[in-house]
């Protein structure tokens, strides 16, 4: 017996069997090798089966065949079956048979694009050289007076540090051949959107100099490839999605929380896998949740509390650099990591994954997933539920995890935000002629017709007016990046995201990093900066708003008795207050005011408008109305990742008793990003689906007055005051009802 079986095995014989509610074993599937493609040049034909790769898989061969009939191709096959050995074997053998044929690597990170050039100077013939924030200037030089063969690079730096200054890289655009964007399901949402864009202004660039580079996208989990690698690069894709690698067996074990607190459980599951011989990665959702975890493991430890480290988004380089080696050399037994860890970076040989509650969705998860295990390796995955409704609706259908197909990746490049900031990028880098209307779509053209573009007389040929924009644009946000810094000593010590900032470090909060405590002392807006001081405490910090939403546009509508809609709406929030509560019991110690500035932004929304009829219905019951909304309201939230692509961390929602626009009650649920990526729109052709799963959970849910695993809000603004479970089944039942009778009317999507 393997030691992952034996882990399983004593898990069933301990004390926390209790919490396992579900166990499956997928079982080892074995591989088949066909014969490496003829057109494959005999150097590498030695080079690979002095490696021991005399044959390949049915996938490699497949996308080897297309990229040499010259498609663009996306392939989709899991984690650890090989795909990196498509791409660079296709840009290692044209650039052998071509002169000075260049290849482009763009990967999402600079730990995964550091953990690739390992893998593309095994091809020793070949240059290769990353170009990103961390390369030394003198080496940038170098690097332009004389392009390697392969350059690899993040969409970040292709965006401020390439396209910007694309004359002085005209030796190697005007050779590229080949570009290669890894890991494409990272592409969604705020950062997908724009990098479609930032893909877009490099296509426009090579054909400046005389190229037309060859795409090949890769991931391992993605619904719909080819429409998606469409979005992303505006041409033709050809798909490679089934694979005859190898797989080792997987065991996965399903446990509940119910009778325990989620944190000790997965504390107890990370060192017993450790202590039974197995390295693991514990997945969490949230930067403060891995925070929490480091702290009380190393309690645990105590003198071998470096087995184990936190790893998340807002640790500086070097920070997640050191965390990487030890992995990698298998120094360091455990770690615990947000989605930062998520992508196909090797990390060394981890056996057990522990999923620290629902990742959001499927695709996030069989990542997760992907990272042990890798090849014919046997590991195990441990689901840890958490009490909220996506968690508990997995831990009661165990079979639908296994059931549901990936969703699609949303984005939005049409968001006007987005393309408006990036057309300012393009003119500047060229002048927009009209053969790029084709590549973008007619949409820019209200864009281009307004200042600060200026269009020549008689032409449709547009150039912008200002500065180089690009500096100023944070391709992934909307938004600044904001500095965390101790206010004694000015040590960086973090950043986040400047949509988050009067959310989760409002003067007074509790800021955690490597588990240390930092209390926030200000928020200085002009300089981008949050000024922090080194505290230790036994409490927690949680905020309070309010929220205003005013419709600015329907763009269509459906309905009977109730009436579903979507549209543009603005929204305008402000934090009012905070609480301290203390750690061990969440017992509220003091409420402190707080005096900010509201944020307001435009988004895509999807609302409801419930009759008066209704209202009055409620009212003659003695049901409390708006404790029954705002309950629904957090129900249709909670369970929104089912059907369309999000976190729910990406959108908000509000319910009025009553709304001045709508003359009636309105629960809305919006795009929580300026501009919308999709996500509401999307769920507008989906919200029948959406209300029946947020019903089925809800009257599913064992609690009597509502809880977090169906009507409570983790991100509630005030409180979770009013929520009525029982008014909030017979609103969603009767919506339902409607929806299912409904007639269609006004203008459609």
């Amino acid at each position: 017996m393997d030691s992952t079986s034996k882990f399983v095995l004593s898990l069933q014989h301990s004390r926390w069997s209790k919490n396992i509610v579900c166990i499956k074993t997928v079982y080892e599937k074995e591989g088949a090798l066909y014969d490496m493609p003829p057109f494959i040049d005999s150097g590498l034909r030695e080079f690979l089966e002095k490696k021991g790769i005399g044959k390949m898989y049915s996938h490699q061969v497949e996308g080897l065949q297309y990229l040499h009939e010259g498609k663009n191709v996306i392939v989709t096959t899991p984690t650890g079956s090989g795909k990196t050995l498509i791409y660079n074997l296709s840009a290692a053998n044209r650039i052998k048979h071509g002169r000075g044929n260049k290849a482009l690597y763009i990967f999402p990170t600079k730990a995964l694009t550091q953990d690739q050039l390992k893998k593309v100077r095994e091809f020793d013939f070949l240059t290769a050289e990353i170009y990103d924030g961390d390369t030394p200037a003198d080496v940038r030089q170098r690097i332009k007076r004389k392009p390697p063969d392969i350059l690899l690079t993040n969409p970040d730096m292709l965006h401020v540090g390439l396209l910007p200054f694309h004359h002085t890289w005209r030796s190697f655009l005007s050779k590229l051949t080949f570009i290669v964007i890894d890991e494409v399901h990272t592409y969604k949402g705020i950062f997908g959107s724009q990098v479609a864009h930032v893909i877009r202004r490099l296509r426009r660039i090579c054909s400046h100099y005389g190229s037309s580079p060859q795409f090949i996208l890769l991931s391992a989990t993605i619904n719909k490839p080819a429409d998606f690698a469409e979005k992303i690069a505006a041409a033709p894709f050809t798909s490679v999605e089934k694979s005859s690698a190898p797989t080792g067996k997987k065991h996965f074990v399903f446990m509940d929380t119910e009778l325990d607190s989620p944190y000790p459980l997965a504390i107890n599951m990370l060192l017993e896998s450790m202590e039974s011989g197995l390295s693991a990665i514990v997945f969490t959702r949230s930067r403060k949740a891995s925070e929490l975890l480091q702290v009380w493991t190393h309690q645990r430890l105590g003198a071998t509390s470096e087995a184990v480290s936190a790893y998340r988004a807002g640790y500086l380089a070097e920070e997640r650099r050191a965390i990487e080696k030890k992995l990698f050399s298998g120094e360091m037994k455990g770690v615990i990591a947000t989605s930062a860890l998520e992508l196909g970076m090797d990390v060394g040989s981890l056996d057990c994954c522990i999923l620290f509650g629902y990742p959001g969705s499927i695709t996030s998860t069989w990542q997760r997933i992907g990272r042990v295990g890798r090849g014919k390796k046997n590991s195990i995955v441990i689901f840890i539920g958490m009490q909220d409704a996506l968690d508990q609706y997995f831990i009661k259908n165990p079979g639908e995890f296994f059931k549901r197909t990936f969703e699609d990746v949303i984005i939005n490049p049409e968001n006007r935000i987005i393309s408006e900031n990036h057309l300012k990028c393009a003119s500047a880098e060229l002048p927009i002629e009209e053969e790029d209307i084709i590549l973008y779509g007619d949409y820019i053209l209200e864009t281009l017709e307004k200042k600060p573009f200026m269009k020549a007389p008689g032409s449709r040929r547009y150039c912008y007016l200002g500065k180089p924009p690009h500096r100023d644009i944070n391709i992934r946000s909307i938004g600044d990046i904001f500095s965390i810094s101790e206010a004694v000593t000015g040590k960086v010590v973090g950043e986040i995201e400047e949509n988050k900032v009067f959310s989760e470090c409002y003067p007074g909060s509790i800021y955690l990093h490597h588990g240390k405590k930092y209390e926030v002392i200000f928020i200085n807006e002009e300089a981008k900066s949050v000024a922090v001081k080194n505290i230790k405490a036994d409490f927690y910090t949680q905020p309070n708003w309010w929220e205003k939403i005013e419709i600015l546009e329907e763009k269509a509508q459906r309905g009977g008795k109730y009436t579903v809609k979507s549209g543009i709406i603005e929204v305008t929030t402000q934090v009012i207050s905070y609480e301290k509560r203390r750690e061990n019991d969440k017992t509220l110690i003091s409420l402190h005011q707080l005096s900010l500035p509201p944020q307001n932004f435009q988004t895509e929304s999807v609302w409801i408008e419930i009759p008066e009829d209704t209202v009055i219905e409620f009212k003659k019951r003695d049901i409390d109305f708006h404790g029954s909304i705002h309950a629904a309201e957090h129900s249709i939230i909670s369970i929104f990742p089912l059907a369309v692509t999000c976190d729910r961390w990406d959108i908000g929602g509000y319910s009025f008793p009553f709304h001045r626009q709508t003359k009636s009650a309105a629960i809305f649920i919006y795009d929580g990003y300026p501009g919308g990526v999709g996500i509401a729109g999307t769920a507008y052709d989906r919200f029948s689906t959406i209300l029946k799963s947020a019903y089925d959970i809800t009257k599913m849910c064992k609690c009597e007055s509502g809880c977090p695993s169906c009507i409570q809000s983790p991100k509630c603004g005030s409180n979770n005051n009013p929520l009525d479970k029982a008014g909030a089944l017979l609103l969603l039942k009767d919506i339902i009802n409607g929806e299912q009778g409904e007639k269609t009317n006004g203008k459609q999507a």
